[in-house]
């Protein structure tokens, strides 16, 4: 069994950036067994490269989870 873990971020400074989405799938060998995606309000600003890389802005965090609010379900998968 394996989980495949995708996470998008606000820039590429280490321990500087925030995420802003995430996606993990657990996987049996067979099938997905249980999944969780969602954007997250990383509580600073996306660097404008970033941006245009993801298409992921400022506007559609405002009322997205922070990290903390997800962090139980992350760690359940």
């Amino acid at each position: 069994m394996y989980a495949v873990l995708d996470i998008e971020t606000t820039g590429g400074k280490y321990n500087e950036e925030g995420i802003t989405e995430i996606a993990i799938y657990r996987f049996d060998g067979q099938k997905i067994i249980d999944q969780f995606s969602s954007l997250i309000n990383p509580e600073r600003e996306i660097q404008p490269f970033v941006q245009r890389l993801t298409g992921i802005n400022a506007k559609m965090l405002i009322n997205a989870p922070k990290f903390y609010e997800v962090a139980k379900r992350v760690i359940e998968i």
